[in-house]
């Protein structure tokens, strides 16, 4: 999910560039035509440099990047391939062109130019800025798979046991890992769909959505769902939600007096189900007082409710696509004090989940092509990236100690749930195993 190109030539000139103006023919192609006069000086005097010094390839390099830092990836590229002509063995330029052609959505281009410059006599030197490319941060591991689909894995308080949706029995039910023991059993597996599941803090209960209310006769994926909890010891079921809308995602607070949900009971437009807004809803653990926290013309989604938070003073994050995009924000007990923590042009984070220092959080987004996990700081600060697979990590989620990350990925294929041991560095890759990702991920 647009990796940044850490070139200093032309640093700050991307914010004054106004807009395209127009393109004039010259001996090296289109040379971008932009209003802002001091950027088009810049361009205009690299273009001279690349005509004047053709086999100079570092003036290439210089015009690409402010090409690329301002927009124009198009012309950026064709600016490298017309000096891989002249050299077609100089890895930073084929270095560049990777990265640039990653920006614009290119991956097949980017991924052979990545291969080309590892397997270049300079090959070493750019292993390790590769690498992040297609290598995890932390030790992954995979702790539960199997033909059948697996997501959507939570920690016992305890961290003893997972609890998890799969789809083996083919719909979706609710399973129990135990992680010493490595076997798995279901806790709920009915005709209808149990998804989205949590252990109670006091390890006494689930909560979790099921379809079983629902009978009229359509697709799973089209029938509402409601909130249940259970008990563990008498597996007596009640529903929490008894609503005609769709309820999903919920999620106790630490100290499991509240669950958060989202709704889509407040949108009341006669339009299909799927066209409804979802909205963040919170509620006692028995049901009661059930209050909506967000509302307008848009959805909100995966709310989680940080550690210590009570009515007076409480907050909730989520994700909402209310600025075009999703992103992540924070509120109060009361919806009222709404902020957004990223900001992430063009690109979607999505599901956050707090650590239980309520220092941490993980969520997972596309900014660099495609569903990676990420973490930052519980006020949006210190991003950083956690895994880098061509495969789908979503969904991720932190042990009660705070030094694992459990997610599920189709990295192997099918649906997965993987443990990431944020306390142990991925082990290092050497040039040939990284190679044997790329054609992988190609």
């Amino acid at each position: 999910m647009r990796t940044l190109i850490h070139y200093l030539f032309i640093a700050g000139l991307a914010l004054f560039l106004a807009a395209c103006a127009g393109s004039r023919k010259g001996s090296e192609g289109p040379v971008v035509k932009v209003q802002n006069e001091q950027l088009q000086a810049q361009i205009d005097a690299l273009q001279k440099q690349v005509e004047k010094n053709p086999n100079n390839l570092g003036y290439r390099r210089q015009l690409a990047t402010v090409y690329h830092e301002n927009g124009f990836n198009v012309e950026a590229m064709k600016v490298l391939e017309k000096g891989f002509a002249i050299d077609p063995n100089d890895a930073e330029s084929r270095y560049l062109y990777a990265q640039i052609a990653l920006a614009n959505g290119q991956k097949e281009k980017a991924y052979q130019a990545y291969k080309e410059v590892l397997q270049s006599p300079s090959g070493m030197d750019y292993l390790d800025r590769i690498a992040p490319q297609f290598v995890d941060v932390f030790q992954v591991t995979k702790v539960i798979g199997t033909p059948a689909q697996e997501g959507f894995a939570n920690f016992s308080a305890d961290g003893k046991k997972i609890i998890y949706q799969s789809d083996q029995n083919g719909n979706w039910d609710i399973f129990e890992y135990d992680m010493e023991t490595q076997a798995s059993k279901p806790l709920v597996a009915t005709p209808a769909q149990e998804e989205n599941p949590e252990f109670s803090p006091d390890g006494r209960k689930i909560v979790y959505t099921s379809t079983m209310e629902d009978h009229r006769d359509v697709d799973f994926n089209q029938k509402r769902r409601d909130i249940y909890i259970m008990g563990l010891n008498d597996h007596r079921q009640i529903n929490l939600t008894t609503n005609g809308s769709d309820d999903w995602a919920p999620r106790y607070s630490a100290d499991g007096n509240y669950i958060t949900f989202v709704s889509t009971r407040s949108d009341l437009r006669d339009v299909p189900f799927y066209q409804l807004f979802g909205h963040i809803f919170v509620m006692e653990r028995d049901g009661r007082f059930q209050l909506q926290l967000s509302e307008g013309e848009f959805n909100d989604g995966n709310p989680c409710i940080a550690p210590g938070s009570t009515e007076e003073d409480g907050t909730i994050y989520f994700d909402s696509d209310r600025s075009g995009y999703y992103a992540i924000y924070q509120t109060d007990f009361k919806g009222q004090k709404v902020r957004q923590i990223t900001f992430t042009p063009k690109a979607n984070d999505v599901a956050p989940e707090i650590s239980s220092s309520n220092e941490k959080i993980v969520f997972f987004s596309d900014r660099d092509g495609n569903y990676e996990l990420y973490m930052m700081n519980s006020d949006g600060s210190a991003q950083q990236r956690l895994t880098a697979n061509p495969a789908d990590d979503l969904n991720p989620s932190f042990s009660p100690d705070g030094q694992k990350v459990i997610f599920h990925s189709n990295r192997d294929g099918n649906y997965d749930i993987f443990i990431m041991d944020l306390s142990q560095k991925a082990p290092p890759i050497t040039i040939s195993d990284l190679i044997s990702r790329i054609d992988r991920a190609m």
